[in-house]
């Protein structure tokens, strides 16, 4: 397969998890709020669960997320965090 298809589907991926996702969210008729409510981070953290299950290199592909998403942490202000010193 080449890079170009590779990415190719790479991106239909990430569209399609990130329509799947909202649309479940938005199921759960509490998407408007600011935080999730319990039942969204249940609902949420069952389809991570089922998700990462179906993966056949599972805790490879569990230690991975977990590294992007601190990095994806940090880079996030927190709420109540002064606005950055940059423009």
């Amino acid at each position: 397969m080449s890079q170009d298809e590779e990415g190719a589907r790479e991106s239909w991926a990430r569209t399609t998890a990130h329509h799947l996702v909202d649309g479940a969210l938005a199921a759960s008729e509490r998407s408007a709020r600011t935080h999730p409510s319990p039942d969204q981070i249940a609902l949420l953290r069952e389809i991570a669960r089922r998700a990462l299950s179906h993966l056949p290199n599972s805790d490879d592909e569990l230690k991975n997320l977990r590294d992007f998403l601190a990095a994806e942490n940090l880079r996030r202000p927190l709420p109540g965090d002064d606005e950055p010193p940059w423009p």
